[in-house]
């Protein structure tokens, strides 16, 4: 099964990291474009008690990804996460067959990502309603020398995840916990110039 590695990283200008990057002759691999995400689960929540993820992502295709821990060891702040994804035809067919085996929808999330190419690392610019954020994927030594290279310093890179993240910001404001997260109509409206959003 394939794993995936990647560090998160909390900033407070993607304009200024998409600079660095194309200082750095970083390709960019795709443009921004948005993402709609169901999450699915049992009614008892028994994948997310393995710390399992089943998810439907909508972009300019459907994608289901299944996720789960991975058992080798990982330097701090960086997440190991052993994937398997495929591409299906029809996002609201997919939806169907996962409610008829017994899944249901436990969260939504949107975000706007961006995704570069810096050695052999891959760098995603992802705007959240919650905040900005770079995620960089690759083995340990690539993701610590493209932070380096983008002035990121692996001390503050996060292993945890979007909806973590989420829950800690609720917290911090002192507002009660919920997981999912999306655009407010009045942010979608500012982001279709530069993230195109579907109908």
């Amino acid at each position: 099964m394939p794993r995936e590695l990647e560090a998160k990283f909390a900033v407070e200008s993607l304009s200024a990291v998409r600079t660095a990057l194309q200082g750095q002759g970083a390709v960019l691999r795709k443009e921004c474009r948005f993402e709609r995400n169901a999450v699915f689960d049992t009614p008892g929540r028994d994948l997310k008690a393995r710390g399992d993820l089943l998810r439907l992502r909508q972009t300019d295709k459907t994608v289901l990804t299944w996720k789960r821990p991975s058992d080798k060891p990982v330097p701090a702040g960086v997440k190991a996460m052993d994937e398997v994804e495929t591409v299906v035809g029809d996002f609201e067919a997919m939806r169907e067959v996962l409610h008829g085996l017994g899944y249901e929808e436990a969260l939504w999330y949107e975000k706007c990502r961006e995704q570069w190419v810096l050695g052999q690392a891959l760098v995603c610019l992802d705007l959240l309603p919650f905040g900005e954020f770079v995620e960089i994927e690759g083995d340990p030594a690539m993701i610590a020398r493209a932070a380096d290279c983008l002035g990121l310093d692996m001390a503050k890179a996060c292993a945890l995840t979007y909806h973590d993240l989420f829950r800690a910001h609720l917290a911090e404001l002192g507002l009660p916990p919920q997981d999912s997260f999306i655009f407010t109509e009045k942010q979608k409206a500012a982001l279709q110039n530069a993230c195109p959003i579907p109908d």
